[in-house]
């Protein structure tokens, strides 16, 4: 899709790119080729030609740092396996101390805690291309700069910038119901419980609530593929390319933790008056002290 993407190029925008596609200049190569642009011409040839050579080297940043944020989906099926799907849990305090993070490749999820291998996690980030987070423009990124020292990628795919522009909006959850994506036994635990979750393993250092934080934090970035694959494909509907670029849904991957679900009832019944299965009544605050 990157191939026939004209909105990244000074000067195009939506409106231009889709009368560029209806004139036939469907790739780079037409553009470069073409007489559009009138003044602009020259610019756009450039600008194509420029295009075709940081693809064919690989550079994933090139393109996001031109792509606008709903349209940086573009980039994931040129680089689909060169891609991290990240997401990180808080202290729940103002300083926002990150307690966990999840990669996931779309093969294989890795978690990584506070106290045990959360260092590990900016050599291992280090190896892709692009990232794909939900809200991470706004929350993950920063937070993992300011607290851990780590730049993700400058190719970043933020679900909630991607979805808001087709029309769905909430939180992960909210899109994932949206799309039929089933949790399971972590179906209503947010990112409020899992400050909660954090503060009980600190207090206690009982692993099996560790374990669940770790199992809800890599649920997480393990649906983030499969949302994003339908957001590429609903998107892809509002260009001509459907029939070329849309692909099948992937089966969200495994997760490589194993929830308790007595800790859940246990710190349910504590904290938010019994109601198991009920957590997600709270609205999920992201940095809330409580």
């Amino acid at each position: 899709m990157l191939q026939r993407t004209f909105c990244h190029i000074p000067g195009i925008g939506e409106v231009t790119e889709r009368r560029l596609w209806e004139r036939g200049v469907l790739t780079w190569e037409d553009l470069s080729r073409g007489a559009q642009g009138g003044g602009n011409g020259a610019l756009w040839r450039d600008e194509a030609t420029m295009s075709r050579e940081r693809l064919l080297a690989g550079d994933a940043d090139y393109f996001g740092e031109r792509l606008r944020p709903g349209e940086a989906w573009r980039i994931f099926p040129d680089f689909r396996d060169r891609v991290a799907y990240v997401d990180i849990e808080t202290d729940g305090g103002p300083a926002q101390v990150v307690t966990a993070v999840a990669l996931y490749d779309g093969k294989t999820a890795r978690t990584y805690a506070r106290g045990r291998n959360l260092e590990d996690f900016e050599a291992d980030v280090a190896g892709y291309d692009v990232v794909v987070t939900y809200n991470g423009r706004c929350f993950d990124a920063p937070v993992l700069e300011r607290g851990l020292g780590v730049r993700l990628p400058r190719a970043h795919i933020d679900l909630r910038c991607v979805l808001g522009r087709l029309g769905i909006t909430g939180g992960l959850k909210t899109c994932e119901k949206h799309f039929g994506i089933d949790r399971g036994e972590l179906d209503g635990v947010d990112g409020y419980f899992a400050v909660i979750l954090w503060r009980e393993y600190e207090h206690t250092g009982d692993k099996a609530v560790l374990e669940t934080l770790l199992a809800y934090n890599a649920a997480d970035v393990i649906g983030l593929e499969t949302l994003l694959v339908h957001a590429v494909n609903e998107a892809l509907l509002a260009t001509p390319f459907a029939h070329l670029y849309s692909l099948p849904v992937p089966t969200p991957g495994d997760n490589p933790h194993t929830p308790d679900t007595s800790v859940l009832r246990r710190l349910a019944g504590r904290y938010l008056g019994g109601r198991h299965g009920g957590w997600n009544r709270r609205k999920k605050t992201r940095g809330e002290t409580f």
